[in-house]
């Protein structure tokens, strides 16, 4: 099987039609036939399902498609890290949990930037499972996630940032707007703001009420932290956050949780779809969270 073969089959695949494909290719479509053919007789399975209108793809080629998009895009990431021309533009995708209160991320696009010329940098907010499942199917190339406790994710680098404890805020005017601290115990059946049920966020919450066993009253889900915030600062209940996050929300006073759940910020990535460019931001954000 030659690097070709998988080029060309991937084109018939999105093309669904071996003339649109050969000319995408600028080769002669019988050409492409014939290379289509002796792959399929090399792998000794049908790749595309052919009648005289229409080619459509087996579940045999669905398999191989899966497998021919990582080659190619790892052939794609090998000539840019090693190719010497400055001109090529290249691509950094970062899903991230917003806000992040101790790394610059702005100050890590800067460095990478300077590092590495032509490099188009989208940072992208996103939840974290979100960010997660990007960076698993190669959406995103680099996520900043919020993982609840022994939390990890199949076929990922996750390397900690930091750890933070969760601090209780609540408004101004509630009844424990003068206390310094709590247990978890003391919010058995309180109405809490929490972020949606299954998010990494909300796993945090959960697995340390789970562990004291305290059980939980009603929730409120918002899916973001300053929704939280603004519906903690009406009363309508009290939350859970992470301590640096005291500073954003000045109108809420935050206490010490005594047996605070906590929340690991990482940077993970895809050793599949590593390259300079990742390895690189990478290792800015790891300088600025050590």
């Amino acid at each position: 099987m030659e690097l070709r073969h998988i080029q060309y089959a991937v084109a018939v695949a999105e093309e669904q039609h071996f003339s649109r494909a050969a000319a995408r290719l600028h080769v002669a479509q019988s050409a492409l036939s014939s290379q289509i053919r002796d792959l399929e007789r090399e792998l000794g399975v049908e790749l595309f399902s052919r009648t005289s209108r229409s080619v459509t793809v087996t579940d045999a080629g669905r398999v191989f498609l899966e497998r021919a998009y990582g080659v190619l895009g790892s052939v794609s990431r090998l000539v840019a890290d090693v190719s010497p021309s400055t001109t090529e533009v290249r691509r950094l995708r970062v899903g991230m949990i917003v806000p992040l209160t101790r790394v610059d991320v702005v100050a890590a696009v800067a460095s990478l930037t300077a590092s590495h010329p032509n490099t188009a940098v989208s940072l992208l907010p996103r939840g974290s499972a979100i960010t997660l499942d990007g960076v698993s199917d190669g959406s995103l190339d680099v996520g900043i996630v919020g993982l609840a406790p022994g939390r990890t994710h199949t076929g990922l680098t996750s390397t900690a940032l930091w750890t933070e404890p969760l601090s209780l805020f609540v408004a101004a005017e509630h009844e424990w707007a003068r206390r310094r601290s709590v247990r978890l115990v003391e919010l058995d059946g309180m109405t809490m703001i929490d972020r949606p049920a299954g998010s990494e966020a909300r796993m945090q919450t959960d697995y340390a009420f789970t562990q004291s066993s305290v059980p939980r009253g009603t929730i409120i889900e918002a899916d973001s932290s300053d929704i939280v915030a603004g519906l903690t600062e009406s009363g309508l209940g009290v939350t859970l956050l992470p301590t640096s996050l005291a500073s954003l929300f000045p109108r809420l006073h935050r206490i010490d949780v005594v047996d605070a759940p906590t929340r690991t910020v990482s940077v993970v990535t895809n050793p599949s779809n590593t390259t300079s460019v990742t390895a690189a931001f990478t290792d800015y954000l790891l300088r600025q969270g050590s």
